[in-house]
């Protein structure tokens, strides 16, 4: 699999190996430069860094700083790798600088950087769980404002955090409902929301066991966010299966054994 990167762009190498070893973070993956006719940022290999696998070492072409210099300097074997030193440190900024319209897609920026988009639309990191939610809401973000306030922007809202898209009820309360209550999750009753304008329910069509407690209560919390502040907001969840009661039909072959009990 490994060999697959040899070849790409030393960037594109790099976003691809993000979305095939997510556990892998910036400093696993050592990148070092050598000189190569290929074009500059070519991956030109791409190993395991040890035997168990947790870090990757790439290995990119580049050119060197020495063939700026008049020709009687070009044969010192000391002075090619001295520079070659500075040009490692240089390309650390030309790769950023090359690629700089990638920060800007989040789909393709550094993990690091996503705070940075998320700090410019003024979002809240509590509300995700984790970097590829963050980036699938980045991703819809500008078309998504328009509907802020409204059930459809609610409903893909949530539908994004938790990959199932609820349902917007308005006046009514499920039998079990949460509601965040002094910043914690809660459990509402049937008969608070009676007599009570200004009511909805944001009802998962699925039973609550399939969320995990967490993402339950950042889905209370995105529905308290997102919802108009004239109205009160209520998370609901589909009822689990009932189970079926076993029946014994006693019929006039069923005879009583003292020892056994019943036989049918």
């Amino acid at each position: 699999m490994l060999r697959g990167y040899v070849g790409l762009d030393l960037h594109s190498a790099l976003m691809r190996i993000q979305g095939d070893f997510p556990g892998l973070g910036d400093g696993d993956v050592d990148v070092t430069y050598r000189e190569s006719p290929l074009p500059r940022f070519s991956v030109l290999s791409c190993s395991f860094a040890d035997a168990s696998r947790r870090g990757l070492r790439i290995e990119a072409a580049s050119p060197n700083p020495i063939r700026h210099l008049p020709s009687n300097y070009q044969g010192n074997s000391f002075l090619r790798g001295f520079l070659m030193v500075f040009q490692h440190v240089m390309n650390r900024t030309s790769l950023r600088l090359d690629n700089l319209h990638s920060y800007f897609r989040p789909m393709e920026c550094p993990d690091s950087f996503l705070p940075v988009l998320a700090d410019w639309l003024g979002l809240g990191g509590e509300a995700f769980g984790s970097g590829e939610e963050l980036r699938r809401f980045l991703r819809c973000a500008i078309p998504l404002f328009r509907f802020r306030g409204t059930a459809l922007g609610m409903r893909v809202r949530l539908g994004l955090a938790c990959g199932v898209l609820p349902r917007i009820v308005e006046g009514e309360l499920p039998h079990r409902a949460l509601v965040i209550s002094d910043g914690n999750l809660a459990e509402a009753s049937v008969f608070e929301a009676q007599g009570a304008g200004g009511v909805f329910t944001v009802y998962f069509p699925v039973p609550r066991e399939r969320f995990a407690e967490d993402l339950v209560r950042r889905l209370a919390l995105i529905a308290q966010r997102e919802k108009p502040a004239f109205l009160k907001c209520y998370i609901g969840f589909a009822r689990p299966p009932k189970r079926g009661r076993k029946t014994t039909t006693i019929g006039e072959e069923t005879f009583l054994d003292a020892e056994g009990g019943f036989f049918i």
